[in-house]
């Protein structure tokens, strides 16, 4: 920060000198501060908590009377630890058809630490949507030898109304896209790709080939 101080200018006037000296001399120039003035107090350095704190997520999309949900908030799902981009996740995984189609649809929160790891059988282009979906989250998008192939920070639509056909609502959602073959998808709480900063085209490496032994 630049600070700019302005001072007055005054004219220096000829005057003749005084019959008698100044029977009370000044103590001080005018530029010094007085002796018994109190110093400035130091600032205080940086705490932890004066670092950025993480925002706070989103509230989830508020389902109204006239919203139309096409599944309910699965449970029960497999789960299995795994490290990823240097930290270690709670993972469910999503083994099947019913389980990848319903994905995260109808959950109102993504705890930190957690993740949802998608197994397809078989390498495929994949476009993920954001179906049912009432928060935002992170896709990474990975194929069959363990390489990063896209990167998304998945953003929440307007559910589907009543009056708004079940083709009309899936025309109309984004479509996340794989850009080329690949057999995982991992979705992260929304925010995670920003914090961690993986790279398309960096590997992963955990044991694909015991999740590929489970999925159907």
């Amino acid at each position: 920060m630049l600070a700019v101080v302005l001072a007055t200018l005054l004219p220096l006037m000829q005057a003749p000198a005084p019959a008698t000296p100044p029977t009370t001399p000044p103590t001080t120039s005018p530029t010094e501060a007085p002796k018994d003035s109190a110093p400035k107090p130091a600032t205080p350095p940086a705490t932890p908590t004066d670092a950025p704190q993480k925002p706070a997520p989103k509230p989830p999309t508020l389902v109204t009377a006239n919203d139309v949900l096409h599944v309910t908030p699965q449970t029960g799902l497999v789960r299995q630890k795994f490290t990823f981009f240097g930290e270690e996740f709670d993972c469910e995984l999503c083994l099947d058809q019913t389980s990848r189609n319903t994905g995260m649809g109808a959950r109102t929160e993504f705890p930190d630490g957690t993740a949802m790891i998608f197994v397809h059988p078989n390498p495929t282009l994949l476009n993920y949507w954001m179906k049912d979906c009432l928060i935002d989250m992170d896709m990474v998008m990975v194929d069959d030898t363990g390489i990063i192939s896209a990167l998304h920070e998945g953003v929440r639509e307007k559910l589907r109304t009543k009056q708004e056909s079940l083709r009309e609502y899936e025309d109309r959602l984004r479509r996340y896209s794989s850009y080329r073959r690949a057999k995982y998808v991992i979705e992260f709480p929304a925010g995670t790709i920003a914090r961690l900063k993986p790279k398309q085209g960096q590997r992963i490496a955990i044991d694909w080939k015991s999740l590929d032994a489970r999925a159907k």
